[in-house]
C-alpha cells in the first residue's frame, strides 16, 4: 500500500512520500454546511481585517518587505512556527501516522531537527549581514549585480516549486471538506494571498501567521484531549488501545510485514518502524534535503530581517522550536487517535492518502457525522486547515517577491538606485506577478502529480542557496565566481536529478505493470469461483487493460527516459555535495580581490552586528 499526499511541507512529508492530486478526494459527510462556511468566514474575516489594519502603517520599502524591524521575538518565532507548520505537517504527517504508526514520527523529527542548523550557524549572521533577503548577505562579499541576480532566481525556483503543491493538494482538500469546487479554491486561496502580501506587506504576513501558529496549536491540543479523556489521560492505557485496536491488527494484516503476524503482534509491529519507511539511503536523502533545506529556504530566511538585532533572531529560533515542539507532539497523538478512533478503512476511503485524518477525528470525538457537535469541529478544523494554506503560501509569495522586487529589479537591473516609492511599487508589482503565475499553474495542474516539486524545492534551496550562504559566511577563500557557479550548478543539478528520478511518471513502466496484474488477475480469477470476487477481479482487469491499451509501449517520460536513472526519489544526498564543490572548488581556482578585501568588514558585521543598520547598500 503506498501514501500519497497533496501537500507540500512543510513542510516535508510531502516529497518524501508522495504524489499529488492524481486521485479523486471523496467529500466527507457534513450535514450542517451553514456551520462550516460560518467558521471559515470568521477565521477568514479576522484575517482580512488584520490586513486592513497592517496597510495603513506601510510607508516603506522596509515596512513592506520586514515590518521595519519592529517585530517581538516571541512574535516573530510564532510567525516563523506558522511559516514552517504547513498543512503537510498537520495533515499529511497525521495521516501517515495513522496508516504507518512510527513511521511518520520519524518524518516529525526531522521537521524539528532541521531548525538546530538555522539556530547555530544561520539566524544570527543573517540579521548582522542582510536587509531583506539572501541577496542581501550574499552581496555584502560577493559581485553586487550578478550575486544578486542567481539568486533571485534560484529563490523563485524555490518558492514556486514549494508554493504550488501547497495550493493544488489545499484545493483539493477544501473541495473534500467542504464541497468548494477546485478551480473556485485554488482563486480563493490565491487571491487571499494576494491581499495579505500586496497590501499588509510583512506585518499583515506576520500577524497572519501569529494567528494561525495559535490556531494550529490550539486545535491539536484540543484533538489530544478529547483523544485521551476516555482513557483518563493515562498515555499507557491509550496506546495499549492502539495496540489492542481491530482497525490497527487488521491494517497492519493487509501489509507483507504484517502476514506473519497475529493478534497483538500486529499491533506491536504498528509502533516499530519499517512500515513504510524501508530504504535508508532513500531516508538519508530526504533527511539531509529537509534539515539543510530549511536552513536556506527564502521565507524562512526572511523572517530574521524582520527583528532588531541578532539577539532577537536567536530569540525568535527558539520560540519557533518551542511552539513547533508543542504542535508536533499533538500532531502524534491525532495520528495514533484516529488510527483507533476513526480506522484506516475509513481514512483511505475517503482520501487514499490519509491526508484527512484529522478532521475525521475531529468530527468521529465530537458526535459523529451528521451530528452538529461534529460538523461544527469538522469545520473547525477545516477552517484550521484552510488558514494554514493561505497563510504558507502568502509567506512565500512575499518570498518571491522581496526576491523579484528587492533582488532582481532594484538590485541587479537598477544597481541598487532607487527610491522609496519605486521599491514598493515593485515589490506590489512582484506579488501580483507571482500570485497570477502560480494560481495559472495550479489550475493548469489539476490531477497532475506535482508533489515532485516540493523535494525540488528544497533539494535547490540545499544545493544551491546553502553552499553559497554558508561558504560565503565562513570561508575566507570563497569568490563570487565560485557563489555564481555552485548556485547555477547546485540549482540545475537538482532540476536534472529530480527529472530522471522515480519522481517522474515512465509510461513504459506503467504499462508493463498493468500487463503484470493482468497476469496475476488471470490466474486469480482461474482458482476462484466466488461470484462477487470474480465481479472485482474482472472489473481490475478491465481498468488494468485499458491503461495498457492506451499507453503505446514506445512510450517515454516527460524527458525522453523508459526508466529512472537513480532510484532516489528526493536527490539531496548527490545535489546537495555537488553543490558545495563546485563552490569550493571554483573559488580555489579564482581570485577575488573584492570578496578578499570586505571578508574582515564581513567577520566583524557577523560576529558583533556592527553596522547592521546599514546592511547592504553599495
Amino acid at each position: 500500500m503506498h501514501s500519497k499526499f497533496r501537500f507540500g511541507a512543510a513542510s516535508a512529508v510531502i516529497f518524501a512520500a508522495t504524489s499529488a492530486s492524481a486521485e479523486p478526494v471523496a467529500n466527507v459527510a457534513i450535514t450542517h454546511h451553514g456551520l462550516t462556511f460560518l467558521v471559515f468566514s470568521l477565521v477568514i474575516g479576522s484575517t482580512l481585517l488584520i490586513t486592513w489594519f497592517a496597510s495603513r502603517r506601510n510607508q516603506t520599502a522596509g515596512d513592506f518587505y520586514t515590518a521595519g524591524g519592529a517585530i517581538s521575538p516571541v512574535k516573530n518565532g510564532l510567525a516563523i512556527a506558522g511559516d514552517y507548520l504547513s498543512a503537510a505537517a498537520f495533515l499529511g504527517a497525521s495521516g501517515l501516522i495513522a496508516l504507518y504508526g512510527f513511521d511518520g514520527v520519524i518524518y516529525l523529527i526531522g521537521f524539528f531537527a532541521s531548525f538546530i542548523p538555522v539556530l547555530l550557524f544561520i539566524a544570527e549572521p543573517c540579521r548582522n549581514l542582510g536587509r531583506y533577503t539572501i541577496g542581501d548577505v550574499l552581496a555584502m562579499r560577493n559581485g553586487f549585480r550578478s550575486t544578486k541576480a542567481v539568486s533571485a532566481v534560484s529563490n523563485v525556483v524555490v518558492v514556486l516549486a514549494y508554493m504550488i503543491p501547497q495550493i493544488v493538494g489545499g484545493a483539493d482538500i477544501v473541495r473534500a471538506l467542504v464541497g468548494i469546487d477546485y478551480t473556485v479554491s485554488v482563486i480563493g486561496v490565491g487571491a487571499l494571498m494576494l491581499i495579505y502580501v500586496a497590501c499588509g506587506g510583512m506585518r499583515a504576513t506576520t500577524w497572519v501567521q501569529v494567528i494561525k501558529a495559535v490556531l494550529l496549536i490550539g486545535a491539536s491540543f484540543i484533538l489530544v484531549v478529547l483523544a485521551w479523556l476516555p482513557f483518563g489521560f493515562r498515555v499507557p492505557a491509550f496506546m495499549n488501545a492502539v495496540v489492542q485496536s481491530p482497525f490497527v491488527q487488521a491494517h497492519v494484516a493487509t501489509m507483507a510485514q504484517g502476514a506473519s503476524l497475529h493478534g497483538d503482534e500486529l499491533g506491536w509491529r504498528f509502533l516499530e518502524p519499517g512500515l513504510y519507511l524501508k530504504k535508508p539511503l532513500e531516508l538519508l536523502s530526504l533527511g539531509l534535503a529537509l534539515v539543510l533545506g530549511t536552513a536556506a529556504m527564502p521565507h524562512i530566511l526572511m523572517r530574521f530581517f524582520t527583528v532588531n538585532d541578532a539577539r532577537a533572531a536567536r530569540h525568535s529560533v527558539m520560540w519557533a522550536m518551542l511552539g513547533i515542539a508543542a504542535c508536533h507532539l499533538c500532531i502524534v497523538v491525532i495520528g495514533f487517535s484516529a488510527a483507533y478512533f476513526v480506522g484506516a478503512p475509513l481514512i483511505l476511503s475517503v482520501e487514499k492518502g490519509g491526508n484527512l485524518a484529522a478532521p475525521l477525528l475531529a468530527q468521529a470525538l465530537t458526535g459523529g457525522p451528521h451530528s452538529v457537535g461534529g460538523d461544527l469541529m469538522l469545520a473547525f478544523i477545516a477552517a484550521v486547515a484552510f488558514a494554514t494554506i493561505v497563510a504558507v503560501v502568502a509567506g512565500l509569495t512575499l518570498a518571491a517577491a522581496s526576491s523579484l522586487a528587492h533582488d532582481l529589479y532594484v538590485g541587479a537591473v537598477r544597481g541598487g538606485q532607487a527610491t522609496e516609492r519605486q521599491q514598493v511599487s515593485a515589490a506590489r508589482t512582484a506579488t501580483l506577478f507571482v500570485g497570477v503565475v502560480a494560481i495559472s499553474v495550479s489550475i493548469l495542474a489539476r490531477g497532475q502529480n506535482v508533489a515532485q516539486l516540493v523535494g525540488l524545492g528544497y533539494a535547490v534551496a540545499a544545493s544551491a542557496n546553502l553552499p553559497a550562504l554558508v561558504l560565503t559566511l565562513y570561508w575566507k577563500r570563497c569568490t563570487t565566481q565560485g557563489v555564481l557557479v555552485g548556485i547555477i550548478g547546485g540549482t540545475l543539478a537538482a532540476i536534472f536529478l529530480v527529472l530522471v528520478s522515480p519522481n517522474m511518471t515512465y509510461p513504459a513502466i506503467v504499462r508493463q505493470a498493468a500487463i503484470d496484474r493482468m497476469a496475476a488477475i488471470d490466474t486469480r480469477l482461474s482458482r476462484t469461483q466466488d461470484f462477487s470476487e470474480r465481479q472485482t477481479l474482472i472489473a481490475e482487469r478491465v481498468v488494468d487493460f485499458a491503461t495498457a491499451r492506451a499507453i503505446a509501449p514506445e512510450a517515454t517520460s516527460i524527458v525522453g527516459l523508459r526508466a529512472p536513472l537513480i532510484s532516489l526519489r528526493n536527490p539531496g544526498i548527490i545535489s546537495i555535495p555537488i553543490g558545495f564543490l563546485l563552490v569550493f572548488l571554483v573559488s580555489l581556482f579564482t581570485r577575488d580581490p573584492t570578496a578578499s578585501s570586505r571578508w574582515t568588514e564581513l567577520v566583524v558585521r557577523r560576529e558583533t552586528g556592527y553596522g547592521a543598520t546599514a546592511a547592504i547598500d553599495h
